[in-house]
């Protein structure tokens, strides 16, 4: 039987339990701390492991959110369909458009950092401008693979998430035994000074970043198997996970790389601090000052355009001081959020003690491998997010369908995919990794209060909406409850958007002009359309037969030394040419009954090898596997059948030249017998005679002009017996034989035909 494959952009199979969703969701998620430990220890220094668990509250928060409403709303889209149901479609499309840019901002940095982890292999790939050219690249083979529509198999999802996994439980159990000391660590946090306040609040907004990619279960509900129940303990799953490693991971990480201090001069007459010459040291990857190799350069350093590594300079975080007639200053660093900025994981397994050396050198290269791959994974996850979220804005009229085209042949929304991985290139080009944090977690945090505020409205709007989940710490208000965790939340996540506007005015008005510029255009676009700005417009929807393509694996086409018989093996090609199926064709000897059953027929044997050679040139053109075989046979019907049977055929391609129904015979004997006993499905192509076809012409030319044919290539002819049938006769059947032409079609003629013609036999 053949099978039936739901097409790309419509309604999609619920096939997901809580393994595939968790697996997914922990692979975006967890991927996060290749990069953002080192991005939080920037600026949060020994208060890291604080900021983990203080996001992690408000990730538990912003989960559970998604939770109810995704349960309630199992639909793709995440944040912008819940605003859609709780607002209306302009907000909706402003949600919509934040998260366009939070998807183009992990496409670029989870691309970025592939090449990072892939250069314990090949150390130029850390260096600038082979990072970004490698992320570069990176997402340049997404996109190509992605148009083409290839996509990574939901098992290796599930193992990777699960190794990843592993790794960093085992990486961080190992530094904790052999490392973890608790006073060290609490006396790395100077209040007030390391970090500074300013450094903390700017830190805690950085630990967002860590936990953006729950969406991704929201963007999946509608292929969850039962999403009521499966999206929220999939949910609860990744909280658990995450949080164990999001917490012990910093707290490990610390132990390896602590925080430490450089005390560097400064430039009264500018105010900053002057540059700090070092030079590699020892653990490899890390530096010392070029003046004094003794001491350890623990803040971030920079490569300027000679070659040189400098501690750059910068406005002192702490006062300034005279020392030996020198005004100086203290700068505090951890090697976690300067010389591994780009690879903390690495650096904490070049940070494991000498004891057990063996293990940096098994861990080191594993670690590379797995982290690139994930990165990779989510790099894609990316890519599809957005072309998904492009196909659902332009699917609700709220920019013009154009920007979700699906692909005529392999059905991907390439348009989108093109347009936001160039986004992402131009975005990856600076290889400012703290830039691209701050476009992640800027889009982010509109999408995650959006997603608050909509379930604490539903609540008052609908207050009877089904709701399979609902978070713990409801009070209620008049009539309304109301979910406390959605509240602070909500809170929570709408301060951090505003720390990262406030501390980082760059960042801030590329994503403030990026969501204007989207809401100017959906403006222009409803207005141009006649489209209300505040409702939805419904978009057709397809009845569900017509939302998937029939796929033949197998073809079986019976042939007979006639036109007709050429043609069909034209349409067997073609319908094998779109999935890359396989043909067998089938020439039956017919033994009269006067002869016995194994009677040698060389005439009929000749034909049957010159027809099938015919055939098997014809599907070479097409780069088609061709199997022949002849059969010989008392009834040409009762063979093709068998054969059917033992070829596991999945479609039997039939072919016949119109003529009159006679008696229950409607195509004749050998059609009708493999029609009244049909194994597998069928095509039949019922092509008009002669006489009849010219009478249609004649009558349709004299109402339409119909611009001549342009001349046909020359081909060389293949061999043939009977009909004489030239490659260049197959190849131009091929070009203009309409796929599908009559399928299972019948006709009844008035006209006069042989009811024994042997071009009716298939």
């Amino acid at each position: 039987m053949a099978r039936r494959k739901r097409r790309e952009g419509h309604s999609l199979q619920k096939v997901l339990g809580v393994g595939a969703l968790f697996s997914t969701a922990y692979g975006n998620v967890g991927s996060s701390i290749y990069y953002a430990l080192g991005v939080v220890a920037v600026a949060a220094l020994g208060l890291t492991p604080a900021v983990f668990v203080i996001t992690g509250c408000l990730f538990i928060a912003t989960a559970w959110s998604y939770s109810e409403a995704t349960a309630a709303m199992p639909e793709a889209g995440g944040a912008s369909s819940f605003t859609r149901r709780a607002f209306n479609e302009f907000a909706s499309f402003g949600v919509g458009w934040a998260q366009m840019l939070t998807y183009t901002a992990t496409i670029a940095i989870s691309a970025l950092f592939v090449p990072q982890y892939l250069s314990i292999f090949w150390p130029i790939l850390k260096e600038s401008p082979y990072n970004v050219i490698g992320g570069a690249v990176t997402i340049l083979v997404l996109v190509v693979l992605n148009i083409v529509g290839i996509k990574e198999a939901a098992a290796l999802n599930v193992v990777l998430a699960l190794l990843d996994l592993g790794t960093q439980v085992l990486i961080m159990i190992i530094a904790l035994v052999l490392l973890l000391e608790p006073r060290i660590l609490i006396d790395q946090i100077q209040w007030g000074v390391a970090p500074t306040w300013s450094q903390f609040l700017y830190g805690l907004a950085m630990g967002t970043v860590a936990y953006t990619g729950i969406e991704t279960i929201s963007n999946m509900a509608e292929e969850a198997q039962r999403p009521d129940k499966d999206v929220p303990r999939s949910i609860n799953f990744v909280i658990v996970a995450v949080l164990v490693v999001y917490i012990g991971m910093p707290l490990a990480a610390l132990s390896a790389m602590n925080v430490g201090a450089n005390t560097v001069p400064v430039d009264l007459a500018s105010g900053r601090t002057v540059p700090v010459e070092v030079i590699p040291g020892e653990p490899e990857g890390t530096y010392v000052l070029k003046s004094d190799p003794e001491v350890t350069a623990y803040v971030p350093l920079q490569t300027l355009e000679d070659g040189r590594v400098v501690i750059p300079a910068q406005e002192p975080t702490g006062e300034v001081r005279t020392v030996d007639g020198q005004e100086v200053t203290t700068l505090h660093g951890t090697q976690l959020g300067s010389n591994y900025l780009a690879d903390p994981v690495l650096g904490m397994v070049r940070f494991l003690p000498d004891d057990v050396s063996w293990l940096r050198w098994i861990l080191g290269p594993w670690v590379g491998i797995l982290a690139a791959t994930i990165l990779f994974i989510a790099t894609n996850a990316g890519i599809i997010g957005v072309s998904r979220l492009a196909f659902s804005l332009g699917h609700h009229r709220q920019l013009p369908r154009a920007l979700g085209r699906v692909h005529p042949t392999r059905l991907t929304p390439y348009v989108a995919i093109v347009l936001f991985g160039i986004i992402a290139v131009i975005l990856i080009l600076p290889g400012e990794i703290p830039f691209l944090a701050d476009l992640y977690a800027f889009g982010s945090m509109i999408s995650f209060t959006a997603a608050h505020l909509s379930v604490v409205v539903l609540r008052r709007k609908e207050p009877d909406l089904a709701r399979p989940f609902r978070p713990p710490l409801n009070v209620r208000i008049g009539t309304t409850s109301v979910p406390l965790t959605a509240v602070l939340g909500g809170i929570g996540t709408f301060a951090v958007w505003c720390v990262i506007v406030s501390y980082k005015p760059m960042s801030g008005i590329i994503g403030v002009a990026w969501v204007a510029a989207g809401l100017v255009a959906y403006v222009v676009y409803r207005t141009a359309h006649g489209y209300s700005l505040t409702k939805t417009v419904t978009a057709p929807t397809l009845p569900a037969s017509l939302q998937e393509d029939v796929v033949y694996d197998q073809l079986l086409v019976p042939l007979r030394d006639t036109e007709v018989s050429d043609e069909m093996m034209v349409l067997a090609c073609q319908l094998a040419t779109e999935r890359d199926s396989s043909i067998d064709t089938l020439y039956v000897i017919e033994v009269p009954l006067n002869l016995p059953i194994d009677a040698s027929l060389p005439d009929e044997n000749r034909r049957a090898h010159e027809v099938l050679e015919r055939a098997s040139r014809a599907a070479d053109q097409f780069k088609i596997k061709v199997t022949p075989h002849v059969v010989t046979a008392r009834s040409a019907g009762r063979a093709i059948v068998e054969e059917a049977i033992a070829r596991r055929s999945e479609v039997i391609v039939l072919g016949s030249q119109g003529k009159r129904r006679v008696g229950n015979r409607v195509f004749g004997g050998t059609i009708d017998y493999v029609l009244n006993n049909l194994p597998c499905e069928a095509i039949i192509n019922v092509v008009p005679k002669q006489g009849a076809a010219d009478a249609v012409r004649a009558s349709v030319a004299s109402r339409i002009t119909v611009p001549a044919p342009a001349p046909a290539s020359r081909e060389p002819a293949l061999p043939s017996a009977g009909s004489a049938t030239s490659a260049g006769d197959v190849r131009r059947r091929a070009q203009s034989l309409p796929l599908g032409r009559y399928l299972a079609s019948r006709r009844d003629r008035r006209d006069e035909g042989d009811e024994d013609d042997p071009e009716s036999d298939g």
